[in-house]
């Protein structure tokens, strides 16, 4: 026995320091002029069909945010180069209160400008009020040079200053200030929620699973079962979520999540636009608004939190042989994956039918008690049925 606890220890061990992350397989967002790290990721780009659209002059726009950094960042690509000496002026204007409004005391907007010289190009952002009050600058080289295309800048803006907190839904739309049909998108706006991920220092989750083990170990030796398997069933749990944050698994798996639900919508009609260097992140248009919010399929929402304590459950508990429990745990999590993409589907439904306005209902209120009675139902057909049926069978033959 200590033999086994001393190998699932170095394995656990091993696995939190050596786990990839999902930061080595995605670069971050930098400001420097250069462009190959908005690849894939969410955007809106114009679709110039008509003649009316000859004279605008934003072609796309991407936005996003890195680890463990609370600032917003923003990529525009232009339809023609800005010639050398020359300028364009933009404006980002910022919902910040997610009510439709751009006009509360709350409400921001930004000025862009872009002047691209031989080799770089010089983009200065002022941050405004909604009353016209300047709040901050922001400068740097952060386009391209008339040398390399004069059409793309980028330029980020710190949370801080918009007065955003994580997890806050805001409206933006980006527009010129000569064509007022120059916008993008090309009507309404787009609702985003931009949640930064934060990963944790493994040295701390290294020193967690070993204080996590050391107690289960004990608990198990002096077969105090109850504490053993709370003990063991909670801190599985915990320690499951900080290794997979952040992790290659968690970034595949929102992003089959997302390219999942992107087709099956495409059946129910509903226009979706999914990124492949941006998992879970969807960019769903509303009909009865008119307009574009995002949908992002974060640990929660691709089911891998409700797996970890579903796991957690099932692997520790002691009454169940080994071999029992690990079916019980590969039926467990195919149901819950299968469950989890209705509940989105069901998310959308709402969102898509009622408005934007019923995003918060839809993921808080039917979302997350919908997907709490799926795992409450499965938990009992997996093991609490099965317990009692045993202990009414003990007692009957005692």
């Amino acid at each position: 026995m200590r033999l086994f606890y001393f190998i699932i220890t170095a394995i656990c061990v091993a696995l939190i320091l050596l786990w990839p992350p999902g930061s080595l397989f995605l670069q971050k967002i930098r400001l420097d002029g250069q462009f190959d790290d908005w690849k894939g990721r969410t955007s809106y780009h114009i679709d110039f069909k008509d003649d009316a659209s000859k004279s605008r002059r934003l072609k796309s726009m991407s936005w996003g945010t890195n680890e463990n950094e609370r600032i917003l960042y923003f990529m525009v690509e232009l339809r023609e180069p800005v010639k050398e000496g020359s300028s364009y002026v933009c404006r980002l204007n910022l919902d910040i209160n997610d009510n439709g409004s751009y006009n509360n005391a709350i409400d921001k907007f930004a000025k862009v400008l872009y002047e691209p010289t031989y080799d770089t190009g010089e983009v200065l952002v002022e941050l405004y009020s909604s009353q016209g009050k300047l709040l901050s600058t922001y400068e740097g080289d952060w386009g391209e040079g008339s040398i390399s295309g004069g059409s793309c800048f980028e330029f980020s803006i710190p949370m801080a200053d918009l007065h955003v907190y994580p997890a806050q839904y805001i409206r933006f739309y980006l527009s010129t200030a000569v064509l007022q049909d120059d916008r993008i998108p090309s009507e309404g706006d787009i609702q985003w929620k931009p949640f930064p991920v934060v990963v944790r220092n493994r040295i701390w989750i290294t020193f967690l699973a070993l204080c996590w083990l050391t107690g289960s170990f004990i608990l198990y030796r002096h077969r105090i079962w109850l504490f053993y398997y709370i003990w063991s069933a909670v801190g599985f749990t915990f320690l499951f979520i900080l290794l997979f944050r952040g992790s290659l698994l968690e970034y595949r798996i929102e992003h089959l999540t997302g390219l999942a639900l992107h087709h099956l919508l495409n059946y129910f009609d509903i226009i979706t636009f999914v990124f492949d260097k941006a998992p879970g992140t969807i960019l769903v248009f509303i009909k009865i608004d008119e307009s574009w919010t995002t949908i992002d399929i974060d640990i929660e929402s691709s089911g891998i939190l409700e797996i970890g304590v579903f796991l957690g459950l099932i692997l520790f508990y002691p009454v169940c042989r080994l071999s029992k429990r690990i079916l019980y745990s590969l039926v467990g999590v195919a149901a819950l994956l299968s469950f989890n993409m209705v509940r989105l589907m069901i998310i959308v439904a709402i969102i898509y039918s009622f408005g934007r306005n019923f995003n918060f209902l839809a993921h808080t209120l039917f979302g997350r008690i919908l997907f709490f009675f799926f795992i409450v139902l499965i938990y009992w057909h997996l093991m609490t049925r099965p317990t009692l049926v045993r202990v009414k069978e003990d007692v009957e033959n005692a």
